[in-house]
């Protein structure tokens, strides 16, 4: 994706959110989760069809159909409207980006810190918790994490948090052993 395209979806995510210059709150928290349920519905309803509502043959009266079909009757509210809004100015296929940067601007918004934990295998609810409490550290930020199973961490963990990487793996510390005595 181009430059020009993700600032269009940086652009059309904060329309959508509507967060911009307003204090954090409970109810506000809530309403911004809720927005980014339904357009995480749409997006669901809408991918396996993606090919169409894309297409820039297909005019865009019957793609308002096509997606009136897909949600049915009863899915109409702020996400499908911004989806129609969408499909009227040929923007459908930055949906995914748009979803994306919903994402985290609504993380950013709550204060939650996205981190994802690799392992050789399915981490305890008790080892997540743990490694969540040391990510969180003594300011308790809100941290979501998510275990993936990765077959190159042979013993230990790699946690990741954004650019950020933590490498609490056997090979990680073999690895820094040998350079502190190479030294």
């Amino acid at each position: 994706m181009d430059s020009s395209s993700k600032i269009l979806a940086k652009r059309y995510a904060r329309a959508y959110m509507g967060l911009d210059g307003k204090a954090h709150g409970a109810a506000l928290e809530a309403a911004s989760r809720a927005r980014l349920d339904g357009l995480r519905r749409v997006f669901q309803a809408t991918r396996p069809h993606l090919k169409v509502l894309t297409h820039p043959a297909v005019n865009s009266g019957v793609k308002l159909e096509v997606l009136g079909k897909m949600l049915g009757a009863g899915n109409s509210g702020p996400a499908a409207d911004f989806a129609g809004l969408l499909l009227r100015q040929r923007r459908f296929g930055l949906f995914e980006e748009i979803m994306r940067e919903c994402l985290s601007l609504c993380d950013s918004f709550c204060g939650v810190i996205r981190a994802e934990v690799y392992s050789l295998y399915q981490l305890s609810e008790g080892e997540l918790k743990r490694i969540n409490a040391l990510l969180a550290g003594p300011g308790r930020r809100k941290i979501a994490l998510r275990n993936v199973v990765a077959e190159r961490v042979l013993g230990g963990f790699e946690v990741k948090i954004g650019d950020t990487l933590i490498d609490a793996t056997v090979r990680g510390r073999l690895e820094a052993l040998h350079s502190a005595l190479k030294s």
